[in-house]
């Protein structure tokens, strides 16, 4: 059967970045450890789970900047995590290639074959956010598919609130529940829920148990996972009960 005719329920794809399209955590500690380490704070895996992942800026740095931290003091670490972020980004997608999940170029190439249309859906700063993308575009020819960004902090809300995931379902001018929304923490999987959409969950930090606990209709250890037929699964309402062996 044609993958056309497989995928025949109508979807668009929500697309979370760190963690979902690229491993950036590893950066993003490097990051924070530089930013901390001057405020007395140990950057480790427990700490970084705790206080940033998942998490946008102005709620990070309002909790770990000093009582009497202006909103000026916020800002101004904000735009040097953005920063230090895009730097060590750059070094390392010109050492070996931007950090991508498994998969994500036949994901991206299947999509385009579906005729399914994509947008990122992210927390991060858009400095941060703008150089990803566009590094994907250059190492991925599919990656043409994703067709804009969204950014949580310039929304009304951010993520875990939906409003991210609506407004990239608004920039396409899609119904939210033709979307499947892609996400790999818990902020953005209550996100992509609140919203009302079906979640995929990728277990690049968290587990099956865990993603699913927070709303994940499935779960993909990577984009090796992604197929015809669990797309129009999920769009169809179908999979919850899947193991994460059968999808």
């Amino acid at each position: 059967m044609a993958t056309s005719r497989i995928c025949s329920s109508k979807a668009t794809f929500l697309l979370d970045i760190d963690g979902t399209l690229v491993y950036s955590d590893a950066i993003y500690f490097r990051v924070f450890q530089k930013l901390l380490a001057p405020l007395g704070y140990t950057v480790d895996d427990a700490f970084f789970k705790e206080n940033v992942h998942g998490k946008v800026d102005a709620d990070v740095f309002k909790k770990l900047l000093p009582a009497d931290a202006t909103e000026e003091d916020l800002l101004a670490m904000s735009k040097k995590k953005d920063s230090t972020f895009c730097e060590l980004y750059r070094e390392q997608s010109a050492l070996s290639g931007p950090p991508i999940l498994e998969g994500l170029p036949a994901a991206l190439e299947l999509a385009r074959e579906l005729g399914i249309r994509c947008i990122a859906v992210t927390n991060a700063p858009r400095g941060a956010a703008e150089t990803t993308i566009a590094s994907l575009r250059e190492a991925i020819p599919a990656a043409s598919v994703i067709e804009g960004l969204v950014i949580g902090a310039e929304c009304e809300r951010a993520k875990p609130h939906p409003d991210p995931y609506i407004e990239g379902a608004r920039q396409l001018g899609v119904p939210i529940s033709e979307c499947i929304v892609f996400e790999d923490s818990r902020s953005g999987v209550r996100a992509g829920v609140a919203a009302g959409c079906p979640v995929i969950g990728m277990r690049s930090s968290l587990s099956d148990a865990e993603l699913r606990a927070a709303g994940c209709v499935a779960t993909l250890d990577d984009w090796t996972g992604l197929t015809a037929e669990l797309i129009a699964k999920v769009a169809a309402g179908a999979p919850g009960d899947a193991s994460p062996e059968a999808i």
